[in-house]
């Protein structure tokens, strides 16, 4: 079957264009502490996105050994020094609740270019950061949030329209069942299905386009399979279908080097089970009459690519995860975020935090949940155009610290 799309090192690797990401925080007295990380670091970017992104996939096999975490967060700590975020700068950042990572450039991506934000977009930071923090004696709570800016504005309040769209077309329908996540998430947004709440139950592609265009949803949560579980799930899915319309999708959903693309499995118009590759889906969920308060993404491989688009395209907030999750443990922290966001009116990025903390902590190592933000919290200015501050530490200090 196809291989799984994964950071390309070709012409990406020979070409510099500017600054890449920021990574930034304020401290205990509101001063900012800052690094820009050059996309000349690029081989460093694309070999952290492969291995990384690896050691998150057999977690299963490290999460409950304390030494192997002390290891990684000596790795953490190594990388991190070169992209040019020094031991310094890291103790410093372990003092604060919030980090933020900014990613730049997506507004001039080229083909070219692209495969180096993917990959930017696949490194778990939030481990990342959390590993390294904790390596140099952080021991409180600590969120991390990335922003790809888009001008929206902050949305504080509690939703007053909700859309659940749940995907279970064709033989996927044999095999998931969405009764307990729909009864949970019914609890949690505080809104019942006569006053603003509907549900989107495997609805053909047309008719989920009007659903979406039908209101300015404010929140979305959306849950089914994605491109890459399905091929688990259904022995030659993508082999197997001849004269269908997934056939005439291999091309957008698996590349000319026979990679796979994120995305969700939908049902088409004429075909039972259509591939949608995570763009196209971005521009299906953003139908909405204005763009969503927050999407929240049940899937599988969401974190990177989809959930990025959507803040992309107009999005405040979009989370997903980077890799696989279990799907109790995936529907238990959409609950615990929805209500801390409806029922104690927290803001969209504290009530991430709430969820987090309350989840059981044996089963959090390596889990990357990730949350993308169409406004910086920490930055300055936060307009797309804008370009990052230098660095708060002075060159010297950085090389202090590697």
């Amino acid at each position: 079957m196809a291989r799984r799309t994964g950071p390309r090192t070709n012409a990406v690797a020979r070409r510099a264009v500017g600054p890449l990401i920021a990574i930034r925080a304020h401290d205990d007295n509101k001063k900012l502490i800052e690094v820009s990380v050059p996309d000349k670091v690029a081989p460093t970017i694309l070999r952290m996105a492969m291995q990384w992104g690896y050691i998150l996939r057999v977690r299963t096999r490290w999460a409950g050994d304390a030494d192997m975490r002390d290891d990684f967060g000596k790795r953490a700590l190594d990388d991190l020094a070169e992209l040019g975020v020094g031991r310094n700068t890291v103790q410093q950042f372990a003092s604060v609740k919030h980090i933020e990572i900014e990613l730049y450039n997506q507004a001039s991506a080229t083909a070219e270019t692209l495969p180096l934000l993917d990959a930017a977009s696949e490194i778990p930071w939030e481990y990342l950061l959390s590993a390294a923090t904790r390596n140099v004696g952080r021991f409180e709570s600590l969120l991390v949030t990335r922003c790809l800016a888009n001008g929206a504005a902050v949305r504080p309040i509690k939703p007053r329209n909700v859309l659940f769209v749940e995907s279970a077309p064709g033989r996927i329908e044999q095999k998931y069942d969405f009764t307990d996540e729909e009864t949970r998430m019914v609890a949690a947004v505080n809104v019942r299905e006569s006053q603003g709440l509907k549900f989107a139950r495997t609805e053909p592609f047309s008719k989920l386009k009007d659903t979406l265009r039908s209101r300015a949803w404010e929140a979305i949560h959306v849950t089914g399979v994605d491109t890459h579980q399905v091929a688990w799930l259904i022995e030659d899915f993508y082999t197997a279908v001849a004269g269908r319309a997934v056939v005439a999708r291999r091309a957008e959903v698996i590349d000319e080097s026979d990679c796979l693309h994120d995305g969700m499995i939908l049902r088409g118009d004429h075909d039972s089970e259509l591939p949608v590759r995570y763009d196209e889906l971005a521009d299906l969920l953003l139908e909405s009459k204005k763009p969503p308060h927050v999407v929240t993404l049940n899937l599988y491989y969401s974190g990177a690519r989809t959930a990025r688009e959507l803040v992309k395209r107009g999005a405040y907030a979009a989370l997903g995860f980077l890799d696989e999750i279990d799907d109790e443990f995936a529907e238990l922290f959409f609950q615990a975020f929805y209500w801390a966001w409806c029922h104690r009116s927290r803001s969209i990025p504290q009530a991430f935090l709430d969820a987090w903390s309350t989840m059981d902590g044996d089963r959090m190592h390596g889990t990357s949940i990730v949350i993308w933000l169409g406004r910086s919290m920490v930055g300055q200015s936060d307009t797309p155009a804008r370009s990052p501050r230098k660095a708060a530490t002075t060159a010297k200090r950085r090389a202090g610290g590697h």
